[in-house]
C-alpha cells in the first residue's frame, strides 16, 4: 500500500512539473521568442526598404541637357552620400531598434523573477539571503 501512496504522490508531482514547466514556455520563453522573430523581421523589411529608397536615390532624371546635368550631378551626390551612409542606421531603423531592445527587456525584466522562483519552487531549490 505504502509504494502504490509514494508512485502516485511521483506521478502527481512529475505531473506538477510538467505543468509548471510548459507554464514557463507558454508564459515566458514562446513570448519572449515571438517579440525578438516579430521585431527582428519588422527591422530587416524596414532595412530593405531603405536600401531600396538609397538605391532610387542615386539615378537621375533626364529633364534636359543643362539642368538634367545638374540634376544628375546632384543625384550622384546623394546617392553617393546614401551609399556611404548606407551602412549606418537611419533615424527610422535606429526607432525600432530602440523599440524592440525596450520591450524585450522591460518583458525580461518584469517577467525573469516570477519564472525564476517558479523554475525554483518547482525543483526544490531552496535559496538562502544572509542578512549581516
Amino acid at each position: 500500500m505504502f509504494f502504490q501512496d509514494h508512485a502516485a504522490a511521483q506521478n502527481s508531482n512529475n505531473l506538477l512539473q510538467a505543468f509548471q514547466v510548459g507554464r514557463i514556455l507558454w508564459n515566458y520563453l514562446i513570448p519572449l521568442a515571438v517579440f525578438a522573430y516579430c521585431y527582428g523581421r519588422i527591422f530587416h523589411t524596414i532595412r530593405r526598404q531603405n536600401k531600396v529608397v538609397t538605391g532610387h536615390a542615386g539615378r537621375g532624371s533626364t529633364m534636359g541637357a543643362a539642368q538634367g546635368n545638374q540634376v544628375s550631378g546632384q543625384a550622384q551626390q546623394q546617392g553617393t552620400a546614401a551609399a556611404a551612409a548606407g551602412s549606418k542606421l537611419s533615424h527610422t531603423e535606429m526607432n525600432v531598434l530602440k523599440t524592440m531592445i525596450t520591450v524585450i527587456v522591460v518583458f525580461v525584466v518584469f517577467w525573469f523573477p516570477l519564472s525564476l522562483g517558479t523554475f525554483l519552487f518547482l525543483f526544490e531549490v531552496s535559496v538562502r539571503i544572509h542578512k549581516t
